[in-house]
């Protein structure tokens, strides 16, 4: 009996997840997906342990609508069988038993088959069911990287992915789950609005007849690239080990860096097999995926962290293994976003983790009934003022603040790049005993004033006071950031510098109008400005009459006057703020992106990111960081 009750169970958790492995794949293809990547691969890999030949697993989803006209393929739009680690990888590996390996991204997008007669675009159809998709033609040759015509009378079809671009997908499309997903509502759209918006990326071709003929992958790409279709990257290794060194080369580093999603590389011999092709799912070639990037978790709790004088909420989630780490924190952002998740205690929730950034909790997918609130503390647990919520922040608005007055204290030695100065047995006690509440105290702090403390012996003392005595000039937009007015970094005031406002004075009295004829500034931006340059006005001048700093304006007629910055990439000889502080000091200016009229972009790499790929393209020359400490010191 008791057998019969285990085969039984085995039976209706089989039937359990054919239907939930086909409810997912629905969503995945024509609508939103309700679960992540790493769930939806656990519910295949569940099914193979218990029933290896079960029917759905050599099937693959339906991309399909009834607007659309259905037409069938001439290449078989299979799925990829996959690996998620090395060893899975290496095992595939030595059944191939390949010489060569090529690798190349696994696009995140909507797959589309074009299909050609002698050189003319006839039809593009979706996946469909891997045999016959929509014809969306109509859509397709509106989309970025479509070519009607070959250079040559080619009978075939040729492979591609659709994409969703970041910055397209930032500027109009953000309210949609993810690039993907915005891509997928546009394809289907019978009126065709927002094709013009997606990109096509090619990576694989098929010729009916011998006027085309393909001798090897990689010749094939090459004749993508030739007929002028933009192609997918392709890099050709000779062992396993570099395979494996290169996907996590891609994933630690590169994949941010790229305009489009991919979540996973491609790896096949460079020996075309046209049978293996027609497989449901090929063994010539495999996905290596990269570790999951969203997975879901259950929000246990919310706590509140404060900086300064904000209040940060960050969710406390059940502990989930996350692109290789555990994970049991994540950003809220603000109080407003609480609100829109309809987020509460309990909610089972979809966290992801993108390059080293914390991890963030991207949506809800569903909430018990018992869940319960979240609660917004509403008093500032350090000095008890009311909190002021404006939704975007939860701020105490108390300037005397003692977690306000402190916070302002670190940013100053962190602005002045002041080494030695230990936040933990110096500045922390210093602040605790009174000696030190506002930035001027800095300049009467002696050595006796700090050897006081336990840890801190003369030569450290001394060391840190030499460090911050060391620095006798700033220049004035590093001098105004250094006291901690909101949201105003040092890039921000060098703007306001740049503008012409060049004196402490000159910001003082500078007016909201003035303000908003500058880049960066909106009302709201400028009141910040105005408002904390007039309240620590006079603490800005203690700490001038101490004749112990001054202030340096932006040299005028300076090596690099009306020259523009951008770095970008790991620089060998110092961090990012400092060599925009460099530039400023010497007059140039200092930017965040590739813009228009950019004079140089900075770099130690050649590797072809989206700043290098959109500086080359509009003209700006790409040089090096030694490059840029040449023209400094010349």
């Amino acid at each position: 009996m008791a057998e019969k009750e285990k085969v039984q169970d085995k039976k209706e958790k089989i039937e359990y997840l054919v239907k939930e492995i086909s409810r997912h794949r629905y969503l995945y293809y024509n609508a939103q997906p309700e679960i992540s990547d790493a769930k939806y691969d656990a519910l295949e890999d569940e099914l193979r342990g218990l029933d290896p030949d079960n029917p759905i697993l050599f099937k693959i989803g339906v991309d399909s609508s009834e607007l659309f006209t259905k037409r069938e393929h001439i290449i078989p739009m299979s799925s990829q069988d996959k690996v998620t680690n090395p060893p899975e990888f290496t095992k595939w590996a030595r059944k191939c038993n390949y010489t060569t390996f090529l690798i190349q991204f696994k696009l995140d997008g909507i797959s589309i088959e074009l299909q050609y007669e002698n050189g003319v675009l006839k039809y593009a159809i979706t996946r469909g069911d891997g045999k016959i998709g929509d014809d969306v033609s109509a859509n397709v040759i509106k989309m970025k990287g479509f070519v009607p015509k070959l250079k040559v009378s080619f009978s075939g079809a040729v492979r591609a992915e659709i994409l969703m671009f970041h910055d397209i997908y930032e500027e109009k499309y953000n309210q949609m789950q993810n690039c993907r997903n915005a891509a997928g509502g546009i394809v289907r759209r019978k009126d065709g609005v927002g094709s013009g918006d997606l990109n096509l990326v090619y990576y694989d071709a098929i010729a009916l007849d011998d006027k085309v003929q393909f001798e090897s992958e990689i010749k094939k790409v090459k004749w993508l690239q030739e007929q002028g279709f933009p192609t997918i990257k392709t890099k050709i290794v000779h062992s396993v080990k570099e395979v494996i060194d290169t996907r996590e080369y891609v994933m630690d580093s590169l994949r941010d860096t790229l305009e489009y999603d991919i979540d996973g590389l491609v790896i096949k011999g460079n020996t075309i097999d046209l049978e293996d092709m027609k497989r449901v799912r090929p063994m010539t070639q495999i996905a290596f995926k990269f570790q999951a990037e969203e997975i879901e978790t259950v929000l246990l709790d919310v706590e509140w962290s404060l900086s300064g004088h904000n209040y940060t909420p960050v969710a406390i989630v059940e502990t989930v293994k996350l692109m290789g780490t555990n994970v049991s924190r994540a950003s809220l952002a603000n109080p407003n976003l609480i609100d829109e998740l309809k987020l509460k205690i309990g909610s089972e929730v979809m966290i992801s983790k993108r390059g080293d950034i914390i991890p963030k909790i991207e949506r809800v997918l569903g909430t018990p009934s018992d869940a319960k609130d979240i609660v917004v503390p509403d008093t500032c647990e350090v000095c008890k003022t009311q909190l002021v919520n404006e939704g975007t922040r939860l701020y105490c608005p108390n300037e005397l603040c003692p977690k306000r007055l402190y916070h302002r204290l670190i940013k100053w030695i962190s602005k002045l790049n002041v080494k030695h100065f230990s936040e933990k047995l110096m500045l922390s006690k210093l602040f605790d005993t009174g000696k030190l509440q506002k930035i001027v105290d800095f300049y009467d702090l002696k050595v006796s004033d700090l050897t006081i403390f336990e840890g801190v012996k003369e030569t450290s003392a001394k060391k840190a006071l030499d460090n911050l005595f060391r620095v006798k000039e700033v220049l004035l937009a590093t001098f105004v950031a250094g006291f901690d007015i909101e949201n105003m970094g040092e890039q921000l005031v060098q703007r306001v510098v740049d503008a012409g406002f060049d004196t402490l004075e000159d910001i003082k009295d500078v007016s909201v109008y003035e303000l908003s004829r500058i880049d960066g500034f909106a009302e709201t931006t400028a009141h910040y400005l105005i408002n904390g340059v007039n309240t620590l006005y006079q603490d800005m001048l203690d700490v001038l009459n101490t004749n112990k700093i001054k202030i340096k304006g932006k040299k005028m007629g300076g090596k690099l006057e009306s020259l523009s910055f951008c770095f970008t990439g790991k620089l060998n000889t110092m961090n990012r703020a400092e060599a925009e502080h460099l530039v400023a000091e010497h007059g140039g200016i200092a930017k965040s992106g590739v813009v228009k009229g950019l004079s140089y972009l900075v770099t130690n790499s050649t590797e072809k990111t989206a700043k290098y790929v959109k500086a080359q393209g509009q003209g700006t020359k790409i040089i090096s960081e030694q490059e840029f400490l040449d023209m400094i010191n010349k």
